[in-house]
């Protein structure tokens, strides 16, 4: 693994591909002290730390039964219990708007129903990698190249066209393609896919959208 000023220099895993945690408990394993000691309990990753990996190391932590991960960077995130959309590869995911009076950074829940709502799905905080279970802890993807689930009726299929958080999506927290830019659509913008966008399908898109909330 990458590391750097903005991430953690290494990272524990509690499952042998990143595209594979799902846990129930914030870093799976929690570590705590002997019954009775005065001590909070800890564990070695928390929601909020990200790391970056270059394409080989994304290759070698990719379940590619699940899909393939491409160099870029990677958070670690819990999710909300009962989202009307459930968490799936290539779907985006929200900062949870409940949160965000009070600081969406320390808390990092989100949410795979669009935030605020879905004709404004605006708070984009990544995409997910895999299908975590709602409630449960794993990694979304903020930066590089990802896979992203486009809607089933897209704006445009154009190469290289501007990809953004669908308005009112067919297919639940999906990508549009093509949308024309304003003011209000430029913040639902992920990036620039790579190639032409085709509808119910999941295909490249290089995050454009900068990301800098996370815990070294």
């Amino acid at each position: 693994m990458a590391g750097g000023l903005l991430t953690k220099q290494a990272d524990f895993l509690t499952a042998k591909k990143l595209n594979d945690v799902n846990d129930a408990s914030s870093g799976g394993v929690i570590v705590s002290v002997p019954v009775g000691a005065p001590s909070p309990q800890i564990s070695q990753t928390i929601p909020g730390d990200r790391i970056v990996l270059d394409d080989v190391t994304a290759l070698a932590l990719s379940d590619t039964a699940v899909g393939t991960l491409y160099g870029g960077v990677y958070m670690y995130v819990g999710t909300t219990l009962a989202p009307t959309a459930a968490p799936a590869r290539g779907k985006f995911a929200f900062w949870l708007a409940a949160n965000l009076p009070n600081g969406a950074t320390p808390l990092y829940t989100v949410t795979s129903d669009a935030q605020p709502t879905t004709a404004i799905p605006g708070y984009i905080a990544g995409v997910f990698i895999n299908a975590v279970t709602a409630g449960n802890f794993g990694w979304i993807q903020v930066a590089g190249t990802a896979s992203v689930l486009f809607d089933s009726s897209l704006t445009a299929s154009a190469t290289a066209t501007t990809v953004s958080a669908k308005v009112s999506p067919g297919l639940p927290s999906t990508a549009d393609a093509g949308v024309a830019l304003s003011t209000t659509t430029l913040s639902f913008v992920l990036g620039v896919a790579i190639g032409s966008p085709i509808s119910s399908t999941i295909s490249g898109v290089i995050i454009t959208r900068g990301n800098f909330c996370g815990r070294i």
